[in-house]
């Protein structure tokens, strides 16, 4: 009897040992995924004024970043926001925006208009499409290049804000962001 017991106490903490072992290396597993999918993953970019994040059906894989130079707190934490643009150009924009604030006081009128190029039709017209919806008004030319323009009061980091979000859906779509307009 005692040694069924031992046994059966045994074949317990195996069974037990067992699953904790595989617990583990099924935790092991998810979190290399997590780490490979981070690279790999699919965002879906939905630029609304109220923020909401609604999956948009225009959708690219991220690719994998090249080394970049080191970069701030602030710049790492934009750019896991806005996960298509490179830190250099996050970086540069920042260091704009104080200049920004001085030329565009707080509830000044303005209208922002942002110049994008794609490398097709297709991703110029989705991209249209989404900025229109967002409540650009867009105007496309050559069928590959968008003007997409929007009136907004300012407040502090707004404009940058909304070339952050435009920039972001421009690279989301294989497009570049040329340059941006203020009157």
């Amino acid at each position: 009897m005692f040694k069924r017991t031992v046994l059966s106490a045994f074949v317990v903490a195996a069974g037990v040992g067992a699953g904790l072992l595989l617990k583990v290396l099924q935790d092991k597993k998810a979190e290399e995924e997590k780490e490979y999918d981070d690279d790999e993953e699919i965002h879906f970019i939905r630029i609304n004024d109220d923020d909401e994040d609604t999956p948009e059906p225009a959708v690219t894989v991220k690719e994998p970043a090249a080394e970049e130079p080191e970069v701030s707190p602030e710049v790492k934490e934009i750019c896991g926001l806005y996960p298509y643009l490179k830190p250099a150009f996050v970086s540069d924009l920042l260091s704009r925006n104080s200049e920004l604030n001085q030329a565009y006081p707080e509830d000044t009128l303005i209208t922002l208009t942002h110049d994008s190029v794609f490398e097709d039709a297709k991703a110029a017209a989705d991209f249209a499409e989404i900025m229109e919806t967002a409540g650009y008004q867009c105007r496309t030319e050559n069928e590959k290049e968008v003007f997409a323009a929007k009136k907004l009061f300012t407040e502090d980091g707004a404009i940058i804000s909304d070339i952050l979000n435009v920039a972001n859906q421009a690279a989301a779509l294989k497009g570049c962001y040329r340059h941006h307009t203020i009157q």
